[in-house]
């Protein structure tokens, strides 16, 4: 795990206990993790609409590179969506794993020698939205990042939810 864990660390254990994990990859059980929050000036169904049209991530949110989707999907992640991305150069494979419209929205993804699991929730109302973002990983990846640059996880996951906030209050009305 990540961070020193004192009472302000956004990454302490106990600061994700509004998403649900899965059995497995939960703070306690992951061999590095995350946790951010921050408020945005915008309704959670802009903020979570930015999280879902996965056809402007590249756009968005720096670090996210080669992300590839179902011509299907339109573009858009949905329940039970299949899409692969490259995040810092991880890539991985992921499925929507939960998604409670302008709400919540989690995926699973795995990669080479990697499990992790990205959660979210949004809540809210008249223009001012709380985002509450986690990651959890498993695996010979996850242990090396963690052991190379311990902060790296909550580092990224910051960088993404603060990518968010700007997506989201320059989205047009």
């Amino acid at each position: 795990m990540t961070g020193p864990f004192g009472r302000d660390d956004p990454a302490r254990p106990e600061a994700g206990r509004d998403l649900r994990w899965p059995a497995g990859l939960s703070p306690g059980c992951s061999d590095v993790w995350a946790c951010s929050e921050l408020v945005v000036l915008a309704a959670s169904a802009v903020v979570f609409s930015r999280l879902v049209t996965v056809s402007r991530w590249e756009r968005d949110f720096s670090g996210i590179r080669n992300v590839r989707i179902p011509a299907a999907s339109r573009g858009y992640l949905e329940p039970d969506s299949e899409f692969e991305f490259e995040l810092d150069r991880l890539r991985l494979c992921a499925r929507v794993s939960e998604f409670v419209p302008s709400r919540r929205l989690a995926w699973s993804g795995q990669g080479i020698d990697i499990s992790a699991y990205h959660a979210w929730a949004v809540s809210g109302d008249l223009g001012r939205s709380r985002v509450l973002a986690g990651f959890a990983a498993r695996g010979a990846a996850a242990i090396a990042l963690r052991e190379t640059d311990p902060g790296t996880a909550q580092a990224t996951l910051d960088r993404w939810v603060a990518d968010l906030k700007i997506a989201a209050e320059s989205a047009p009305p």
